[in-house]
């Protein structure tokens, strides 16, 4: 599948993304003053969401978050803690819901081959290959850009721990300025 190049500028994060992390994913965690951090980086959680938000805001917001709720972490850790709770909050979304019993039903190999259209249905960017390396190891190249990686690293290790995989991990192997390989495992 040949990839299609989205110009960051016109890069979306549609609102059941936003949903998922910062009103459902982070319920428990949302204080007045992250809230009012998150509404001076484009996210109002006051007023109802918009229909997508840029890119740029969705990182920032990320960045936000987790410098506001981790900050005796690396951020690295913090921005991969934020990737989890997003798969958490957003299987309690509609969409999410749906989606992640459907996911859980083809376990973690398939679950991890429909990455792509997993992805697009929380935004308009996300390119994804994905290799077979055995039985319980995958390879995923994904086309996230710098500290985003480490939130989607979160997002596939939450996604796996979903669909049911035991003894999951997932490491970073190579990152440039185009994307990120992961390599994700778990055990039979």
């Amino acid at each position: 599948m040949p990839l299609t190049l989205i110009a960051m500028a016109d890069r979306l994060v549609f609102d059941h993304t936003i949903e998922g992390l910062f009103v459902r994913g982070l319920a428990g965690q949302m204080t007045p003053r992250l809230k009012e951090k998150l509404r001076l980086a484009g996210v109002d959680l006051e007023h109802k969401l918009l229909p997508a938000y840029p890119f740029d805001t969705w990182t920032e917001c990320i960045g936000v978050a987790a410098r506001e709720l981790y900050p005796d972490r690396p951020e690295t850790e913090g921005w991969r803690l934020l990737g989890e709770r997003l798969v958490e909050g957003y299987q309690e979304t509609v969409l999410g819901g749906s989606m992640f019993a459907m996911l859980k039903a083809l376990g973690p190999r398939r679950m991890l081959a429909r990455a792509q259209k997993s992805f697009r249905s929380g935004n308009n960017y996300s390119e994804v290959r994905v290799k077979d390396l055995a039985p319980t190891v995958m390879e995923l190249w994904m086309n996230d850009p710098g500290m985003l990686r480490y939130f989607v690293q979160g997002v596939f290790l939450a996604a796996l721990r979903a669909s049911g995989a035991p003894g999951c991990t997932v490491d970073i192997i190579h990152a440039d300025e185009q994307g990120t390989t992961y390599r994700a495992s778990w055990r039979d």
